[in-house]
């Protein structure tokens, strides 16, 4: 039996994939997330649906959704190589200045509710939530099921930090808090409990942000 053209062109659609779109939902939640479909531009001073739609916000899209590995989803000008933080292992570096407002992301792994495994885990970071309690976890612990965001690390100093976690529609980004220079390596604050672990002081810094 030979399938017809309109079959052949409905499997072909099927094959292809699909670019990766700013706020796109992974995972539909059971429970309707909370105040998290509305993205603030700090430079218009509006919330909007999506990205400012007068250009102040930027999207750079994780690469190679079906990679191997987390290290070959970092989008282009990016870079994961030896942390400047000893000890720290492996870290996040830009090749060319990205400005304030700019989204990568979303931060990937494999979601769950046990507190008890976020614990073991080292690279439980960001959780999503849904009436006021913890929806999930996302547990980036395993290199082939995460991206590169995995390889963030949280800074010693204040001045280092130059990302923030943002929760929209579902998923987590982080966003470029100031205009990020070449050779720069990535930070983002974890929370001052994960602070504590590694003997880091606490410090004042912009927090998670669940629009």
């Amino acid at each position: 039996m030979i399938k017809s053209e309109t079959s052949k062109t409905k499997y072909q659609r099927k094959k292809q994939t699909v670019e990766p779109k700013f706020g796109q939902r992974y995972i539909r939640p059971r429970k309707r997330l909370l105040s998290d479909n509305y993205l603030y531009c700090d430079t218009c001073q509006e919330y909007n649906t999506g990205l400012c739609p007068l250009g102040c916000q930027i999207y750079e899209a994780n690469r190679r959704q079906q990679a191997n590995h987390a290290k070959d989803t970092v989008p282009i000008g990016i870079k994961i190589s030896t942390s400047n933080i000893s000890h720290a292992g492996l870290g996040a570096f830009v090749l060319k200045s990205f400005p304030k407002n700019t989204f990568f992301g979303p931060y990937t792994g494999d979601r769950h509710r046990s507190a008890e495994r976020a614990n073991q885990s080292g690279y439980v970071r960001l959780k999503a939530y849904a009436e006021g309690n913890i929806y999930n976890y996302i547990d980036a612990r395993n290199p082939v099921r995460s991206n590169w965001l995995r390889y963030v690390n949280c800074p010693i100093r204040k001045e280092d930090e130059n990302l923030i976690a943002v929760q929209f529609n579902g998923e987590l980004y982080y966003q470029t808090k100031r205009d990020v220079k070449a050779g720069e390596e990535l930070f983002v604050y974890y929370g001052e409990e994960y602070a504590r672990e590694l003997g880091i002081d606490a410090f004042q810094h912009s927090g998670a942000r669940l629009h």
